[in-house]
Parts: structure tokens; sequence; C-alpha cells
């Protein structure tokens, strides 16, 4: 089986799993210090009773993990909604994957559907990427896989590299955009020069079949030993026949004789 070949087998693997199978969904990537400058003043406890939403956040964030405080993921809960109904994106997000989870809250997907759509609307990869979840897999919301593709694409283009990755994906099976090599190719690049292990390897299978792509054994040997490095064992396994043909290849190369450099 063609390295192609192998890679489309494991890629309809994956995508039937995401279709079939319940979505995971990002948190939000804010930190402390996203907060700091809101809470110079006076102490994150002092803010958070007094409403502020960030304060509310950061606090949320400490119930949850039990960072200085007992953990309590009502308590947290209770925070993120507190915040949430003030607008402050990230306990948005934070809330949806609540009600995903269901951790911290009933497992309801229309609930996670609507506070991730509030958060995506304000312009948040986590919460687009989350919300293309949703419509691909119609929980909380009808299946709509032309609307998840763009809301991943929204948070791709803001180097949300999960939602490249399925990008990539979408486009190799014509799921909510046409089929499309070149563009599969480019999705995983843009996956692949984040450090995205998986895209490395399957923009890397790309390369030795040449197809989306230029072909480039070189390149691709450079991908498979940053995925296989990472642990990505496919990786290594695919390192290991490439560098088998490119050994080949030079062989090939030096047995060339001055009469068929002449030919040419």
């Amino acid at each position: 089986m063609s390295f192609l070949s192998q890679s489309r087998f494991v890629t309809a693997i994956i995508f039937l799993t995401l279709l079939h199978s319940a979505p995971s969904f990002a948190i939000s990537s804010t930190n402390t210090s996203f907060t700091d400058g809101f809470l110079e003043k006076q102490s994150v406890k002092t803010q958070a009773k007094q409403g502020n939403p960030a304060a509310q956040y950061q606090m949320a964030k400490r119930y949850q993990t039990g960072d200085g405080v007992p953990r309590d993921i009502q308590k947290a809960a209770s925070l993120y909604l507190e915040a949430a109904n003030k607008k402050f994106a990230p306990a948005q997000i934070d809330l949806g994957q609540m009600y995903a989870s269901g951790i911290g809250k009933e497992q309801n997907f229309s609930e996670a559907f609507k506070w991730f759509k509030r958060a995506a609307d304000q312009g948040f990869a986590s919460a687009q990427f989350n919300l293309g979840n949703l419509y691909r897999t119609g929980k909380g919301t009808k299946t709509d896989v032309v609307t998840a593709y763009n809301y991943y694409e929204k948070a791709a283009l803001q180097g949300f590299v999960k939602a490249q990755f399925n990008l990539a994906i979408m486009h190799l099976h014509g799921l909510g955009a046409k089929q499309d090599m070149s563009k599969t190719a480019y999705w995983y690049e843009q996956a692949a020069n984040q450090g995205y292990p998986v895209a490395q390897y399957y923009l890397a299978n790309l390369l030795v079949e040449g197809e989306g792509v230029d072909k480039d054994l070189n390149r691709a040997m450079a991908l498979y030993s940053s995925a296989s490095n990472a642990g990505f064992k496919k990786a290594y396994d695919a390192k290991i026949k490439v560098k088998q043909m490119l050994k080949k290849q030079k062989k090939d190369a030096e047995k060339l004789t001055d009469k068929e450099f002449a030919l040419h």
C-alpha cells in the first residue's frame, strides 16, 4: 500500500470516528496574564466579589483546579456563569465546555452551543472551533457540515491548529467543501508548521506521493523525523521507508554512465 493510500485509509478512519463520536472541545486558552491588567489594585477574590468578570473568571479557574483554594467544581461553574452573563468570552467558553463534558454542569449540548456561540461571535478561535465540532456532529444543533467548515476556517485563520487540521481532512474527503488535495496539503502544512505531529505525518505522506504538493522526499523525511521525535510512532516507521527510498535514489544516480549522461 502506498503512502498516500495509507494516509487516505487512516484519515478515513479518523473522519468516520470524528463523524460518529462525541466531539472534543477546546477550553479557553486564557491564562492569568490575560486578566492581570484588570486586577492590579485589589485582590482577585475581592474584585470577584465586587462583580469584576475577569476576576470572577480567574477565581473560577482556581476553584476548578484547586489552585490556592479548595477544589470546588460547583463554585467554579457559578463564577463562570456570572462572568459569562457579563459577556466575558473566556468564561463563556469554559462554561460551554462544562455543559459539553457534563463536568460541573449536567451535560447539555444546547447550552454548550449557546455559550460557544456567544464567544465565537466575539471572535474567539477556540469557541469557533467548538462550534465547528457541534455543527459537524449535530450536537446541540442540526448537522451542517458547511457551517462546520466555515467555523473551522474562522478559527484556522487565527492559527488554531486543530481547526487547521480538521480543514485538511474536510478537503481530503470533500466534506463541507470541494475535495481539493492542494488545500488539504495547505492546511496540513499550516498545522505542521506549528509542530502538530499528526499534520506533519500526513503532509509528509503527500510529499512522498507528490499529490497536492510537489514531491519532495527530503522534506518528507524532515517532517517524519519531527513527528517521530514527538512520539508519533507511524512517523518513525514511515521515516525508515523514506530513508531506504533516498538511499536507492542515490544509488540509482551513481549508476548512470557517461554515455547515459551524454544522451540527456
